[in-house]
């Protein structure tokens, strides 16, 4: 995952974060405030729909009372004039009163008269009177009062009147009932004077008396309970199902608001992502090149264009000492390396290189001088042992290095001479033909006889004596480190025979061509057949020639 994917990660999340942020306080806090500020506006509407029915109860009882307290029905309560119904309880009568039940009770409690005008509602005498009789209704009602009463052909908004003359003076006789009901033209006037969509409906309290329900995003339903008097237990329940405005245009407010915050955080996240991009990713994938390019060129001057000083600048100047401080180390452990590696690959005494330096060297030789003649030489110090013993080996160190220097003048730049061991020298030529290989070695014999070895003080003549194998002809099979091997083991046994003739002379072994499969002779007996059979020819200064030696 790179910084920069990192980086628009971070910003998106913040970005997310901030969202569920608004989103949570919007739900959890704005919203519940305005469904209780919508649920107090819808109670403040049931109580006015209250208001308007007991604002009608007052008008019907105020006629109840203009009606009940006349001397005409005062006199009518006592003689039951029929002229008083005749002239006073018309047809249209209640009609015109916005009423609907007339109800004349005597103070014996028998029921006088009683009228009841509605298109599709009935309610005769006897269940007038049932319903005026019962114990609620009459206790509440008898000397004059108001309340909802449930008959027969529905809920009935019940004023009544004790029947007095008209000034008020005298002894009550009976009670004055005017009602109107609660219909679809009550429930329908009252809409349209509250402007408010009313349900009125009776039945029992199931739920609380104050209930406030949202039925979807933009419908709302809220009821009240109000008591009826000889309901045995039902109300009269309001019930006002509206729009949500505030709840609707605060959801609106809160989308608007809520996309435009997010927009202007997505903004914000982009001018971050471009202000951050510029002041740190830029300068961090920089610092990430300017390290990838120092590991591939080790060089320290791709951290010093960084001139910053805040802690970017920091780290490419960390980094720069840094990278000084590895180039210093690595100069020092490649010098130490190749100091190591020449040590390894070195004689320390003569200065030339040793047997893990030959092999290294005829290695590389193979792959380079494929199918050339090869031609592997042996050189050792006659009676070196009794220079050490008699002058010292200071005195034998000195003659093993001059040794070496004299060796260096005998052979050639690209030949491979190294100190096999002790007195003893080793000296590989590729291609060097038959003719040369005898005067290398004899010139060997001849260079170590006429040279001086020693010091000032001690002056030394000493010989040498040379085994050499020649290789004419190499082939796939036959130049390998191991037919290598092979023949530098025949050259040590011809420098063997070199001392076993006397010292201070040479002999050398030449493998025929048919020599293959690496198959050269490595001990005297193999060595003995090979040279009767004539696989391998050997000769010497004596001859001067190739000679078969039997």
């Amino acid at each position: 995952m790179t910084i920069r994917f990192k980086l628009i990660l971070g910003l998106c999340l913040i970005l997310g974060l901030l969202s569920l942020g608004m989103a949570g306080v919007f739900f959890t806090l704005i919203l519940p405030g305005v469904e209780d500020i919508e649920r107090r506006s819808c109670f403040v509407d049931l109580m006015r729909v209250e208001q308007a029915i007991q604002q009608e109860l007052r008008r019907i009882q105020q006629s109840s009372r203009e009606w009940g307290q006349w001397d005409d029905s005062y006199h009518y309560a006592a003689t039951l004039n029929p002229d008083y119904e005749a002239n006073n309880l018309t047809v249209n009568w209640l009609t015109d009163l916005k009423l609907n039940l007339l109800a004349i009770v005597g103070a014996d409690g028998q029921l006088l008269v009683s009228r009841f005008s509605h298109p599709e509602h009935t309610l005769t005498e006897p269940l007038v009177m049932e319903t005026l009789g019962a114990t609620d209704v009459e206790s509440r009602l008898r000397d004059g009062g108001i309340g909802l009463v449930k008959s027969p052909a529905g809920v009935l908004l019940l004023a009544s009147s004790r029947i007095l003359p008209t000034k008020g003076q005298g002894p009550s006789r009976g009670t004055f009932y005017f009602g109107r009901l609660i219909d679809d033209d009550f429930i329908r006037e009252l809409s349209e004077q509250l402007h408010l969509p009313v349900r009125l409906i009776s039945e029992k309290p199931a739920l609380p008396e104050l209930r406030f329900e949202a039925l979807s995003e933009n419908q709302s339903l809220s009821q009240m309970g109000v008591p009826l008097l000889n309901a045995g237990g039902d109300d009269l329940y309001i019930h006002l199902q509206q729009e949500r405005p505030y709840y609707q245009q605060m959801l609106a407010s809160a989308r608007y608001y809520m996309a435009a915050i997010f927009l202007a955080g997505l903004f914000a996240s982009l001018v971050a992502y471009i202000f951050l991009q510029h002041v740190l990713v830029r300068p961090i994938l920089v610092l990430k090149a300017e390290a990838e390019r120092f590991s591939d060129a080790h060089k320290s001057i791709y951290f010093k264009h960084s001139t910053t000083q805040d802690e970017i600048g920091q780290l490419a100047h960390a980094f720069e000492e840094m990278a000084e401080r590895v180039i210093e180390g690595r100069l020092l452990l490649e010098r130490e390396r190749k100091k190591f590696e020449h040590d390894s690959l070195t004689d320390p005494l003569t200065g030339l290189g040793n047997r893990r330096y030959q092999e290294q060297a005829l290695a590389m030789d193979r792959e380079s001088h494929s199918g050339a003649s090869r031609l592997f030489i042996m050189i050792d110090l006659d009676h070196f042992k009794q220079v050490n013993d008699r002058y010292g080996h200071d005195v034998g160190d000195g003659v093993l290095q001059q040794m070496a220097k004299l060796l260096e003048q005998c052979s050639r730049g690209q030949d491979i001479l190294a100190r096999s061991g002790g007195e003893e020298f080793s000296l590989f030529c590729a291609g060097i033909d038959a003719g040369s290989a005898s005067s290398i070695a004899k010139r060997i014999c001849q260079e170590t006889a006429a040279h001086l070895f020693g010091d000032q003080d001690i002056r030394l003549h000493l010989t040498c004596s040379v085994g050499f194998a020649l290789c004419p002809q190499c082939g796939a099979d036959t130049q390998n480190a191991e037919c290598d091997a092979r023949l530098l083991k025949l050259a040590d046994l011809a420098l063997y025979q070199a001392k076993a003739q006397g010292r201070n002379t040479w002999v050398g072994y030449r493998l025929q061509p048919e020599i293959s499969d690496c198959r050269v002779p490595v001990s005297e007996a193999a060595l003995h057949d090979a040279v009767i059979t004539g696989a391998v020819v050997s000769f010497g200064p004596e001859s001067g020639n190739w000679v078969t030696v039997p």
